[in-house]
């Protein structure tokens, strides 16, 4: 497809999209935009946060599709006092502009994926699935559980921190126009980056052969770290740290930790068999997890602010 073929389809689709809101709009419902299928993790928060509030999801794609719309809706002189919620990732991006915008919410991390890499994320899931609290008969296997949990995280997190400062700064000369196009991220394979084992990790990439990983990358391509470790000095990197990875490492986590649940013998962590039903799909993961996630003070805020469906053009 020609680069005129790709602009005229985001074209269309942004048309598709508006046309939309305007169905949304009549029926006098509240406009919610998402970046891909991140509705499956606010859709509860917003139904249990703001439960009078009426609302429609628009799936708008990327966020720059959330961006245009919301150009789109403001600037159009029916719509543009409209009851609409924006939410957006932050990324590596500054979004200086966009924290201006009182319907934009922005993730407090680099994006909602991140939101599920918590202890706490886990103590709920090890409570509801695992059938286990820290004042539980078992409550050596959750100690032993948690403890683990925060090893292996710890080994990951020092393993992945290579490929993010590479993909930050693969990104910043893509706005340069220096890569030649904009790198699909999404189709890295985790098992070409890591392997995971309870209580280990083991690093597979090579982050200073860039090609190795992106084979579209220009022959010779030279990538400096050190704007980027700067960056992230004294950041929590579980919460900036590409959310999709760290993400993936928590489901793999989790499916080895329910692995040792099931176990007949040989077990680590846990002194008695049982059975766990939560399903840990990659493809559907956020789904199966998010009533468990974490919700940032700053979430239920911008929630509380929306005006009522009864104030609604």
């Amino acid at each position: 497809m020609s680069r005129v073929d790709v602009l005229v389809s985001a074209r269309d689709n942004l048309s598709v999209k508006f046309m939309e809101f305007t169905r949304i709009a009549s029926r006098k419902r509240y406009a919610t935009f998402f970046e891909g299928e991140d509705e499956k993790y606010y859709s509860v928060r917003i139904n249990n946060i703001r439960p009078d509030i009426k609302w429609s999801g628009i799936n708008s794609g990327g966020k720059s599709k959330v961006i245009e719309l919301r150009r789109k809706v403001r600037n159009h002189s029916a719509y543009f006092n409209y009851p609409c919620m924006f939410f957006m990732d932050s990324d590596f991006d500054e979004n200086n502009e966009l924290k201006e915008h009182e319907d934009v919410y922005i993730t407090p991390c680099y994006s909602i994926e991140n939101l599920f890499v918590s202890p706490d994320t886990l103590c709920r899931i090890l409570s509801a699935e695992f059938g286990i609290t820290d004042s539980h008969e078992d409550q050596n296997c959750y100690g032993k559980a948690m403890s683990i949990f925060e090893k292996t995280k710890n080994a990951f997190i020092e393993a992945i921190r290579p490929f993010n400062y590479l993909i930050r700064e693969l990104r910043l000369l893509e706005k340069k126009g220096e890569v030649g196009g904009r790198l699909n991220i999404n189709n890295l394979n985790f098992d070409d980056l890591i392997k995971l084992e309870l209580g280990s990790v083991a690093k597979i990439y090579d982050e200073s052969q860039p090609k190795s990983i992106f084979p579209e990358l220009p022959e010779n391509i030279s990538v400096d770290f050190t704007n980027s470790a700067d960056y992230f000095v004294n950041t929590p990197e579980a919460l900036w740290f590409r959310g999709k990875q760290n993400l993936e490492f928590f489901r793999i986590f989790l499916t080895r930790l329910k692995e040792d649940r099931c176990r007949k013998n040989n077990r680590l962590i846990f002194k008695n068999k049982s059975s766990v039903k939560l399903h840990l799909t990659k493809g559907n993961c956020i789904s199966e997890l998010s009533q468990y996630a974490d919700t940032p003070p700053c979430l239920k805020s911008y929630l509380e602010s929306r005006r009522s469906l009864s104030s609604a053009a």
